[in-house]
Parts: C-alpha cells; sequence; structure tokens
C-alpha cells in the first residue's frame, strides 16, 4: 500500500488546514462555545465555497467528485482544529444519499449539501444496542418507528439519514432486511430531547412515533453496512487531526517551558512518555490511512477496521493522558487549548464503540 496523497488529496489538506486555521483560534472557540449553537457557520458556509464540504460528492450535484480518502483530509483537520462544524455527521448523510438515492432524491438534497444551504444528519446508534447494523427502529408501512440517540447537529438539520429495520407488513414483527431512510425532521411526529456529549456538543435523542420515510436504496442491509464501515473509518480520520495536534501542543508546551533552569521537555522521564506517544500517534494514522484506502478501493476492510478503532480509541486515550500530565495544571485551563483536544478524544473514543468492543469484534472476527 502507497499511503502517499496524490495530488488533489494533498490540496484539499492543506486548502482545509489554511482555511480554518485561519479562521480558528482560542477567542473564536471560546465564543462559540458561550453561544447556544455549538456551529461555526460562517467557517461552514467558506469551506463549502471552497468546495471541500462536498469535496466527495458527484460532480453533477455540484460535489468534487473526489475519493474517501480525500474526505478524511477534511475530517483530519477538522480534528486538527477542534472546529465545531457538522462535518462528519453531515458528509457521511450526503455520501450515502449520493451513493444509494435515486436520481431524484441526488438532485433534490445534495447540492445544498454541497454549498452549504442544507445540512443533513444520521441515526446511527441507539441505547443499549452497540450494533449500527442490527437496529431497533422500523420502517412499518412507510412510516419510521423508534429512537436514536446522540444525533449530532438534529436541530440544525433539515432531514435524517436513519438506519433502520424494514418490517415484513405481517403481525409477527419479522425483519425483511435493514437499510437507509431519509425523514424530513420538521415533521410533528418527531420528538428531540437535548443533551450534551463528553465534548460539550449538543446532541439529541431524536425519536420517530409513525414518521413517513423514503428508502434510500433496497433494504438489503449492503447500504448499512457501507454507512457503518466508514463512519467508523471517518470518526478515526477526525481522531487522528485530533490527537496529532495535542501531541504537537504538548512538544510546544515542554520545550518551552522551564524547571531548574532548562526546559523540562530536555528531562529524560518526559522525552521518553512523548517519544512513546509519537509512536501511538503515527500507528493511529498508519491503521486510518489504511481503512481510508482499502474502502477507497473496495477492498475488504472488515479486520482493518476494528483495528483502527482500536488504536483511535485505545491509545488515543493514552495520548490524552500523557499530554495532559506534561502540561501540569496548564492542560486543563479553560484559555489553553489542549483540554479541548482532551474532550474531543474522549468523545471520539467512546463513539461507535470504545477500545474493548473493537477487540472482542475482532476476536469475533479471527474466530470465524
Amino acid at each position: 500500500m502507497d499511503f502517499t496523497l496524490s495530488e488533489e488529496q494533498q490540496a484539499v489538506s492543506e486548502l482545509a488546514n489554511r482555511i480554518m486555521g485561519d479562521r480558528l483560534d482560542m477567542e473564536r472557540l471560546m465564543e462559540i462555545e458561550a453561544a447556544d449553537e455549538w456551529f461555526d457557520r460562517g467557517l461552514y458556509s467558506e469551506l463549502a465555497a471552497a468546495g471541500l464540504v462536498g469535496i466527495g460528492l458527484g460532480e453533477d450535484v455540484g460535489g468534487g467528485g473526489l475519493d474517501l480518502m480525500a474526505v478524511g483530509q477534511v475530517l483530519e483537520a477538522q480534528g486538527r482544529h477542534v472546529a465545531p462544524l457538522p462535518l462528519w455527521s453531515g458528509m457521511l448523510a450526503a455520501l450515502a444519499v449520493d451513493a444509494f438515492g435515486s436520481d431524484e432524491q441526488r438532485q433534490r438534497e445534495l447540492p445544498g449539501c454541497a454549498d452549504g444551504s442544507t445540512v443533513l444528519t444520521l441515526g446511527l446508534q441507539e441505547y443499549l444496542n452497540d450494533d449500527i447494523t442490527n437496529p431497533t427502529a422500523r420502517v412499518v408501512d412507510g412510516k419510521m418507528v423508534g429512537t436514536k440517540e446522540v444525533v449530532e447537529f438534529a436541530a440544525e438539520s433539515s432531514k435524517i439519514v436513519v438506519v433502520a429495520g424494514l418490517d415484513d407488513g405481517t403481525d409477527n414483527g419479522i425483519i425483511s432486511g435493514t437499510g437507509l431512510f431519509l425523514v424530513d425532521l420538521s415533521d410533528p411526529a418527531i420528538t428531540m430531547e437535548a443533551g450534551v456529549s463528553t465534548r460539550l456538543q449538543p446532541v439529541h435523542q431524536v425519536s420517530f412515533y409513525g414518521v413517513p420515510c423514503e428508502p434510500l436504496g433496497d433494504a438489503d442491509g449492503i447500504s448499512v453496512a457501507w454507512l457503518a464501515d466508514r463512519a467508523v473509518a471517518l470518526l478515526c480520520a477526525t481522531q487522528m487531526g485530533v490527537v496529532d495536534r495535542a501531541l504537537r501542543l504538548a512538544a510546544e508546551y515542554t520545550s518551552e517551558r522551564e524547571q531548574f533552569g532548562r526546559p523540562v521537555a530536555t528531562f529524560q522521564a518526559v522525552t521518553q512518555r512523548l517519544a512513546d506517544q509519537f509512536m501511538h500517534v503515527e500507528a493511529v494514522r498508519l491503521c486510518t490511512n489504511a481503512v481510508l484506502y482499502d474502502l477507497t478501493e473496495g477492498n475488504d476492510a472488515s479486520l482493518r477496521l476494528p483495528i483502527a478503532k482500536w488504536y483511535a480509541s485505545h491509545w488515543a486515550h493514552d495520548v490524552a493522558h500523557a499530554t495532559q500530565h506534561v502540561h501540569g495544571g496548564m492542560g486543563v485551563s479553560v484559555d489553553y487549548p489542549l483540554h479541548r483536544y482532551t474532550l474531543w478524544n474522549k468523545h471520539i473514543e467512546c463513539s461507535l464503540g470504545a477500545g474493548t468492543q473493537q477487540l472482542r469484534a475482532l476476536g469475533a472476527l479471527l474466530a470465524g
């Protein structure tokens, strides 16, 4: 495998990092955190105008027509700048519509996603159900019934792509298949209960009480597996940006902070600990790029996905602790950026299965 970015992918990475870096500083992040809406709309519009929000969508709907590796560069840049934007949920939902929607659905929904005027979101997670591909939400007679947890940007989105089972139409409640369904969030038969995630982001419990929905392709399980794989892979891409920047902050701080007349970074214990974290960060990068490569090339990524998510959970957790440790009290100061990276790290670590769950999934695959 050659993970060297193509010229287009490198250009996407540089552009995304430049735009986010220019617009997001400590003052701006604190301003957003103090507001009611965890969403930098100005930055989102600028990214959309640069073609980055729709970078993976088809050119016929206003997208860039690039692959998942390019999409991963945008998510990595978001993690590096802890940018409060609906990129993971919104870009994934749009990619699902692009891949499985009819031409009418694509032309109706995706141009607005590409230009930033429309935001979509995802309904993946359910209470006490770790398996995205085996949902308890149901579509009965064309209407959605069930509840999705930890829905990001539900209040800012017009529609939601929901993973649900398709009822066979009999009274026995047998599910004939699972698929993706598009639901209008303005429907009065939907309730949304607000909560807050680990990274202090507003999230919602979204409940459907017989809401009309549109299928995206067939309910044969293929679209659900497709979306689940990409959801995990792009979470890992975001985490890659988070841990990379956290480690760089630690390196900068310990190089400047002095104790006993010399920089903290010159003490062997600090040097060794940060060297260990560098290896963990590079492992997250390697495993994530391997998964993105496989999914881009159409290869089987079933074994590499839990490995990548394990590194992005278990060892990313270790990176968070180490970078906090070498910062001392400064690491938890709200006037210093590191604590945000720690909160984002924990949010991603626990999303779609933490380390132990990934090892169990990997063990089951190997045993099978």
